[in-house]
């Protein structure tokens, strides 16, 4: 399996991005078949590549778009990797190891947790926990359906997938934290049901306010939990 999904994010010409990137995909012979998913604010492309993900075409019109940040990430036989292109250039490369959960954390202006969530193939399952400022759940998915499982109703795959999300993203108000609170109060935000470490917030604060290491395979499972558990909030 080799599966691959760039986003192009950015306050920029994004229309002007996305006609440079058709302009140069009909031009490479060698260009790879894609699908555009676009929504507010950002366009993604995915792909299932033959051949290898077609960097070179987006490294270059990114290079006539230094304002916009354009994220790469990629599944090969198991192994993940994700790439940050910016001005024509290489920033940062990922690779995670096979089998390693998948993060997305979402962030508000003010601080708040829009949504956090670690996702895991557990064959033939997806497995995973989701996370907002103020409900959580697990989660399982498979034969594009979405189960969501009770935080006590949580086995033990379940739970390492949520702890070490937790363990790495976020901090709860009825921990003591102390901390945590007075940096989040220096920040002038304030402390909700679920929060995000405070030395997570400068990573997030140069992604525009979003981290994600997922895959093109977990865009589906994505797109259920918000459907089916984010927005009946």
């Amino acid at each position: 399996m080799f599966t691959a999904v760039v986003r192009v994010t950015g306050a920029g010409r994004l229309e002007d991005f996305r006609e440079r990137v058709r302009w140069l995909m009909v031009r490479d012979a060698d260009a790879e078949d894609y699908t555009e998913h676009h929504g507010e604010g950002r366009l993604e492309y995915r792909f299932a590549p033959k051949k290898g993900i077609p960097f070179p075409t987006f490294t270059e019109a990114s290079g006539d778009f230094p304002e916009l940040r354009v994220e790469a990430e990629w599944e090969h036989d198991g192994v993940r990797g994700r790439v940050i292109i910016e001005n024509g250039n290489v920033v940062k490369e990922d690779v995670a190891a096979p089998g390693a959960p998948g993060v997305e954390v979402e962030v508000a202006q003010d601080g708040r947790l829009i949504l956090g969530f670690s996702i895991k193939k557990n064959p033939p399952d997806w497995i995973g926990y989701a996370v907002t400022a103020d409900r959580q759940t697990y989660f399982r998915y498979a034969g594009g359906e979405l189960a969501l499982v009770d935080p006590d109703e949580a086995d033990e795959a379940l739970e390492e997938v949520a702890f070490g999300f937790v363990d790495e993203w976020i901090w709860y108000d009825e921990q003591d934290a102390p901390i945590e609170r007075t940096r989040y109060a220096g920040y002038g935000y304030a402390v909700r049901g679920a929060n995000v470490r405070s030395e997570k917030l400068a990573l997030l604060r140069d992604r525009g306010m979003r981290f994600s290491t997922l895959d093109a395979a977990a865009a589906a499972v994505r797109e259920a939990l918000l459907v089916q558990w984010l927005k009946t909030a």
